[in-house]
């Protein structure tokens, strides 16, 4: 068995992420047997995702043994998968990746290891590359499995099929076990692992390293896309802003390819579906503050002479008494309220309900123009072009739906200031 040797450089610290399977037991013992003459360290490492009972206590109890019997050193931790499943409203293949990968980023950060090795082999790489076709990938899906991530994830065995770690197992004598839900077709991975490739290997037993040259050939097409990609900014707030006069000026499948590359670069999209970047360029012809919601999170929005990326935020409603001088927002924002000084929003102080309230909007708000036209509060925001992404934290003085102050903004006619106005109150914002 001949791993890809060009992934370690002398004295890294290796964490080899081990579940006890054939894969990843074959790669320890390689790594072990060979850590001298790759002048490296090796460190087990094992996440038990409290998904199979006591099966998957087993199997943490197997690889700690085998650890302990080899003088190997190992971190291991244990995560609870479907609570995390459930709280997150994701699938248990993906929250079982990312407790996973939580767990290695700490071993990273906190300098446990310099380099975490995972198992992927020749076949993982084909059925991931399938699954994305399926789903409906772009060309950057076709590279699949990275043999190298961040410079900290390393896949030295993606060039050996399945059969060459159960030939080096068996001539290794290397003991493993065997993981029940490997074969529950309920998991896209297994069903086509199990029910779609044992068909294709029949008529093309090459297909492996067919895949294996489409990944490349994948691979230099990306490389060459990334040297012309349209550039992004970032601002403060972590928003992906792409000039619409750029992106228009490009090639549709060029375009498709930045957004994605800017996605992937900070961290928004590890799988981003081909699907997701059509809706993001569908953006480009649409009238300003229309947005769209995409998959993990993400909103995409149409600004005046730009396309903007981001995670939507998380409205937490809240709701403080209206009173006379400084008020501190949840957000951090200061609301200023008083006597006129020639500076913010002039309204008649007199005219504010009784049990009025500083809070952030509502379902079913509404605003009274200066013409005495009564409107929902959405509407009035879409009417002067407000961005939609800045809605949510627009504070309003509010009397139960009535908005009386949008601040920042505009006073409702039921506030202003009239010829019976005996004192004027302005309203302030600062940051």
């Amino acid at each position: 068995m001949q791993i890809n040797t060009a992934l370690f450089e002398r004295g890294d610290r290796v964490g080899v992420a081990v579940s006890g399977g054939r894969d990843s037991m074959s790669l320890l013992h390689y790594l072990v047997e060979h850590h001298n003459d790759l002048l490296i360290r090796v460190i087990a490492i094992h996440v038990e995702h409290g998904i199979r009972g006591e099966e998957s206590l087993a199997d943490q109890a197997f690889v700690l043994n085998y650890c302990s019997e080899h003088d190997i050193p190992v971190c291991y931790t244990k995560v609870d998968v479907p609570g995390y499943a459930k709280e997150h409203l994701i699938g248990i293949e993906q929250a079982a990746r990312e407790l996973r990968y939580h767990y290695f980023d700490e071993l990273l950060r906190k300098g446990v290891v310099d380099k975490i090795a995972t198992a992927h082999q020749l076949d993982d790489q084909c059925e991931t590359v399938l699954m994305r076709i399926f789903r409906g990938t772009g060309v950057k899906g076709l590279e699949g499995i990275p043999s190298a991530r961040s410079g900290k994830y390393i896949r030295p065995m993606l060039s050996l099929s399945r059969l060459d770690i159960a030939e080096y197992c068996e001539a290794h004598q290397v003991p493993h076990v065997e993981d029940s839900t490997n074969y529950n077709l309920e998991y896209t991975r297994n069903f086509i692992r199990h029910e779609v490739l044992p068909v294709v290997e029949k008529m093309f037993p090459q297909y492996r390293k067919s895949i294996e040259r489409l990944t490349g050939a994948a691979k230099e097409t990306i490389a060459f896309m990334d040297s012309v990609a349209v550039p992004y900014e970032v601002d403060d707030k972590s928003r992906i802003i792409f000039s619409v006069g750029a992106l228009k000026e490009a090639h549709p499948a060029l375009v498709r390819h930045s957004i994605r590359k800017a996605m992937i670069e900070q961290g928004f999209a590890l799988d981003f579906e081909q699907c997701n970047l059509m809706d993001v360029l569908s953006l480009l012809n649409k009238e300003t503050g229309k947005e769209i919601s995409l998959s993990q999170g993400l909103i995409a929005i149409k600004a005046p002479e730009h396309l903007m990326i981001m995670r939507a935020a998380e409205v937490v409603p809240y709701e403080l008494p209206f009173k006379e001088g400084e008020t501190v927002l949840p957000n951090g924002v200061k609301l200023t309220i008083g006597d006129y000084h020639g500076v913010g929003l002039r309204f008649d102080p007199k005219k504010i309900p009784e049990g009025s309230v500083i809070r952030n909007r509502r379902e079913g708000d509404v605003f009274t123009t200066f013409g005495g036209y009564t409107k929902t509060l959405g509407n009035y925001l879409t009417n002067i072009k407000y961005p939609s992404r800045d809605r949510d934290e627009l504070p309003l003085i509010a009397c139960g739906k009535d908005v009386l102050v949008i601040c920042g903004v505009e006073i409702s006619s039921k506030v202003k200031v009239d010829e019976s106005t005996e004192d004027i109150y302005t309203v302030k914002i600062t940051n």
